[in-house]
């Protein structure tokens, strides 16, 4: 008898990351985490403001991810390069695995 296939967040299984010594778990951004994530920006009227609304969200994603950690927009600041918030989303959509 063959597995049912599964669907959703919990299905997918991959290892976890980390940024600076705090570790992440890989689970799947869900449909509401990609919607605030697309809309992230939306309302900025510079570029700057549309840059602090994506790593507000993306620190609200990893906070999400991690056990006793907290990360900000600081945070993300010091510890990455603007690839490695693209990596991140992507690994978290399922586009990429980390390296």
């Amino acid at each position: 008898m063959t597995e049912p296939m599964q669907f959703g967040r919990q299905a997918v299984k991959r290892p976890p990351f980390e940024i600076s010594g705090i570790r992440f778990s890989s689970l799947p951004l869900s449909l509401a985490e990609e919607k605030r994530l697309a809309g992230a920006g939306a309302d900025a009227t510079t570029d700057d403001a549309a840059m602090d609304a994506l790593l507000g969200i993306l620190a609200e994603l990893l906070n999400a991810r991690t056990q006793g950690e907290s990360v900000g927009a600081d945070w993300l600041m010091e510890n990455l390069t603007a690839g490695d918030l693209e990596g991140i989303v992507s690994y978290l959509r399922g586009e990429a695995t980390a390296d």
